[in-house]
């Protein structure tokens, strides 16, 4: 087999066809576009192309539109009516008057008149493993499209900005979908959802629509720009984004979006084992808009895979596009598809990646898209208008404007202008007959035949988890990993500050599981321990989250909070312990060992405290009694010294004097009162120390339990929020 490209036959207008004509599949490297009028034989002519890079083994990605790519399957080795019989278009047999032997004679003599015949038919067939993918159907086989909502494999800084034009692609579809209109700079809505979707990206965490939606109604960030949320978007301004996507969750027909193989430019374009695949995502069944998400999803995940490759010389692979109007238009509209088609076409031949476009009219494609196309296959024109758009650049190869003209002119059905920057000059080309049969396009039903047994094969997309329901205003989403667990259950996280008599305020947190039938059923179950600090905007890993109560509905909230101002001071009622020696209470929660331990580290409390000062006055009273009864102790024995002497003297015959005895009686009084006082204090002071001693042994058996319940006037509800635990 030759290595070009089998398109046709070089055709003069006069002497009919000439030489064969092979395209080099490298001069598609620098892309291509067909154009020509309804009728001209573009199709038949793309589809005689994709053949040839089948049959070269270069993988094939084809978008289309119209739904006619889906003739490239039905290829008969054997060519025989038997084969042909349940393809025919019934319309056309009618009103042609053929046979399916007709046809397949009709088919075996064309094959031949070109060189071919069934075993050229049979060796394509061998040499392709195809795939026509329905998005938003089962017909053939389903394509996850929303599978690109899951976070890339590498870091997002690693491709940051491809990544961010596939969130750009991603959302003006989802807003398209949902009949939105809205620049990535201006509108509010394209930018929340961007912000949502690289947040996540870059945590590394992947999004469904239905997390997606638990997004917008609580955003896990508080800031866009350099605004608050609520500032730029307020959430009661929100509720129409909140309901269009909820809406479109609804509908039974977005069901089939949900299902499918992955939106993955490596399995579409080889099979395990490295061969070449032709992959055909048809969207003829879908309205403008999704057809617009689709393409856009698909070439941005094609020009993120065409970063990651290597460079090279060689065709890698060729992305084809049947019928581009509406897709890539010029200044000043920029459908979703536009972006990332011209980035193709700008920088998609450095990795070996070639991009073909067809249009039935030249001012339907962008001149930035002409400009980059180095191979042009111009059809029967429809206007002059379409001649002159083509004119300049057939002009600039060099060729006289009457010999364009004249080539122009040759062209017919199934007759083309070859401008290929690769080759010395345009040329005419005639069309080989293809070998697919050209049946016209596939319905559904069609394609399901086809696809039959790879649509039953085909992969069911995993269900959304991980998303969150949907919260009333103002309850955000909190999480809490306390157990390890997938499931994750509600709880009310209640921060509060209460005041205890007699132990001041305190500020505490607290999280009630939501499983009562009412909001104050719910309390009435045991709280767990949450401090703030441990509460995340999101969970640490996957979960599945729990079912919310129903009361928990458009008013749950106001209701939850009723509830808690009701209801939090008997749920912060406690027990508190009262020591009846120290007359010390402990503090709320505090247990009796606790309290016990620092009450014998305080050495008894306040009263021990008290008493140890009254004893040490106490004390220095008992040194100064000491001193005052050493004193009378001396005064008295200096009175009986005294009353000695003046008995001596009355033996000598000196005068007798009575006043010496009084004084020894007086100071022996005095004496013995000071030392009655300093026993008085002894013993005071020995009952101080054994009372002291008793303050300073703590046991907390001689404590007693007391309730305190806090006033509705001593509890403020300082924050009351959603709490996902598990």
């Amino acid at each position: 087999m030759a290595k070009g490209l089998y398109l046709g036959k070089v055709f003069d207008p006069a002497g009919g066809l000439g030489t064969r004509l092979d395209l080099d599949a490298d001069d598609l490297l620098t892309h291509g576009f067909i154009v020509g009028m309804t009728g001209s034989g573009k199709t038949g002519l793309a589809i005689v192309m994709i053949e040839e890079l089948v049959r070269q083994g270069v993988p094939v990605l084809a978008i289309d539109p119209k739904g006619d790519l889906g003739n490239l399957l039905l290829t008969f080795g054997r060519l025989d009516a038997a084969s042909f019989e349940p393809w025919l278009d019934s319309d056309a047999v009618r009103r042609e008057g053929q046979s399916a032997a007709q046809i397949a004679e009709a088919w075996r003599n064309g094959l031949a008149e070109w060189g071919l015949d069934g075993k050229d038919v049979a060796s394509l067939e061998g040499a392709r493993e195809a795939t026509i993918y329905t998005p938003g159907s089962t017909a053939g086989v389903p394509l996850d499209v929303l599978q690109s909502l899951e976070a890339p494999a590498a870091p997002f800084e690693s491709a940051q900005e491809d990544l961010r034009d596939e969130i750009t692609g991603i959302v003006a579809g989802i807003l398209g979908l949902l009949g939105i209109e809205a620049d990535p700079l201006q509108s509010r809505e394209f930018i929340l959802l961007s912000t949502l979707i690289e947040t996540a990206w870059r945590e590394g965490r992947g999004l469904t629509l239905e997390s997606l939606l638990a997004g917008v109604a609580d955003p896990p960030f508080e800031r866009l720009g350099a605004l608050a949320v609520e500032s730029v978007f307020p959430r009661r301004e929100r509720q129409g984004l909140l309901l269009a996507l909820n809406n479109l969750l609804a509908a039974p027909s977005f069901e089939a979006w949900r299902r499918g193989e992955p939106l993955d430019v490596d399995r579409m374009l080889r099979t395990g084992d490295g061969r070449a695949r032709l992959s055909i995502v048809y969207t003829a069944h879908l309205q403008e808009a999704e057809r617009l998400f689709v393409t856009a999803l698909v070439l941005d995940k094609v020009k993120t895979w065409m970063r990651r490759q290597p460079g090279t010389s060689a065709l890698r692979a060729l992305v084809y596009m049947d019928e581009i109007f509406g897709y890539f238009p010029p200044h000043p509209a920029n459908p979703p598809t536009k972006r990332p088609l011209l980035t193709l076409l700008k920088q998609a031949r450095a990795q070996g990646v070639g991009v073909v476009l067809a249009t039935q009219n030249p001012v339907d494609l962008d001149y930035k898209g002409l400009a980059n196309a180095g191979t042009w296959l111009v059809g029967t024109l429809q206007t002059q208008q379409d001649r002159a758009r083509l004119r300049e650049g057939l002009l600039g190869t060099g060729l006289a404007e009457a010999a364009l003209d004249a080539l122009l002119d040759g062209t017919r059905k199934r007759v083309f202008l070859l401008h290929d920057v690769h080759r010395a000059g345009p040329t005419l080309v005639h069309v080989r007959w293809a070998m697919s049969y050209l049946r016209g396009p596939l319905t559904r039903e069609e394609v399901g035949r086809l696809m039959a047994g790879r649509a039953a094969a085909a992969p069911r997309a995993a269900e959304p988890a991980g998303a969150a329901p949907v919260l009333p205003s103002p309850l955000t989403h909190n999480y809490a990993s306390k157990y390890g667990g997938a499931l994750a259950d509600p709880h009310v996280f209640v921060k509060y500050a209460v005041r205890y008599k007699g132990a001041g305020e305190v500020v505490a947190s607290k999280a009630w599981p939501l499983s009562g039938a009412t909001p104050a059923d719910s309390l009435e179950a045991e709280a767990i321990e949450v401090a703030e600090a441990e509460l995340a905007k999101a969970p640490s890993g996957a979960i599945r989250h729990g079912d919310l109560p129903e009361w928990l509905g458009r008013d749950g909230a106001r209701l939850l909070e009723k509830a808690l101002r009701d209801r939090l001071p008997d749920k912060l009622a406690t027990t508190v312990q009262y020591d009846p020696i120290t007359k010390e209470t402990s503090a709320p929660g505090e247990p009796a060992e606790v309290f016990a331990a620092r009450l014998g580290a305080s050495g008894g409390g306040a009263p021990a405290a008290k008493l140890r000062e009254r004893l040490a006055r106490k004390r220095r009273e008992l040194e100064l009694q000491k001193d005052d009864v050493s004193a009378r102790s001396k005064e008295k024995w200096l009175a009986v010294g005294s009353a000695i002497l003046s008995n001596i003297g009355l033996l000598t015959g000196r005068k007798r004097t009575i006043s010496g005895a009084g004084a020894v009686l007086s100071k022996n009084r005095l004496e013995n009162a000071a030392e009655g006082r300093l026993d008085a204090l002894s013993q005071e002071i020995a009952s101080l120390e054994q009372e002291l001693g008793a303050l300073e042994t703590v046991d907390a058996a001689r404590f007693e339990a007391r309730p305190l319940v806090p006033g509705k006037g001593d509890v403020k509800l300082l924050r009351y929020d959603l709490l996902w635990v598990s």
